[in-house]
């Protein structure tokens, strides 16, 4: 498969397009609330890696998690500290990478999530944990067969989070629909379909400017390891 389009950083021409176009990349940082949530559902555990690391909003919160034995990290754009710099969408990326038993990622949408998360699934001797638009469960060409095959162990609905400002760059908007982290836990027997409320889900925040700090999202990563917080 080819990443010409993802890969070719495109300058800004003006203020405008830079609010209303897609960030280079493709790249998104997660709230923390998506990984802390995601602990409070799975445990996960052993080796860990993450391929679209970014600035690593899910590796540290994963590096903070008592469970983790060991993490490997990476990332296509060479200015991202990352222990690799390689193309998760080709499977010989992968065979590069290290062993491991879980891969947790938020990876780029469009086209090139499938490849990802068919790549990581193969890797992973225990499972996949990946943040993506609720509609990749739409059964499209790219990962039908996939889904068909391999159906998410787990399904969590998020509540919308602004990553981006609108068009006049004067609020912050949300997608077209929502993001869900869905789990591919080869161990499981079934599959489980989870609504969570922002009421219900410790450190929330709708946007980047009423983001916790790194402290008091490690603070949850650790209560959720103490059993200090359930999944109600």
């Amino acid at each position: 498969m080819t990443v010409a389009q993802l890969l070719t950083l495109q300058p800004d021409t003006s203020a405008s397009i830079e609010t209303v176009s897609r960030h280079p990349l493709n790249f998104y940082e997660s709230p923390s609330w998506f990984t802390t949530e995601l602990l409070r559902h799975v445990r996960l555990s052993g080796v860990i890696g993450e391929p679209c690391v970014g600035h690593g909003a899910i590796a540290t919160l994963l590096s903070a998690w008592p469970y983790t034995k060991q993490m490997w990290t990476n990332d296509i754009d060479p200015h991202k500290a990352a222990d690799y710099q390689m193309d998760a969408t080709l499977s010989e990326s992968w065979a590069k990478f290290p062993d491991c038993d879980w891969i947790c990622t938020n990876p780029p949408y469009s086209e090139f999530a499938a490849p990802i998360i068919k790549n990581a699934y193969q890797k992973a001797r225990v499972g996949v944990a990946a943040f993506l638009l609720t509609s990749f469960l739409e059964p499209c060409d790219d990962r039908a067969d996939f889904l068909q095959q391999h159906p998410p162990s787990l399904v969590l609905i998020l509540p919308r989070f602004c990553f981006r400002k609108d068009k006049k760059g004067k609020r912050w908007a949300t997608d077209n629909i929502t993001i869900s982290c869905f789990v591919w836990d080869k161990r499981a027997t079934g599959q489980q379909i989870i609504i969570r409320p922002k009421s219900a889900i410790a450190g929330f925040y709708k946007n980047p400017e009423q983001a916790i700090t790194q402290e008091r999202a490690e603070e949850i990563v650790l209560a959720i390891a103490k059993g200090e917080l359930c999944n109600s």
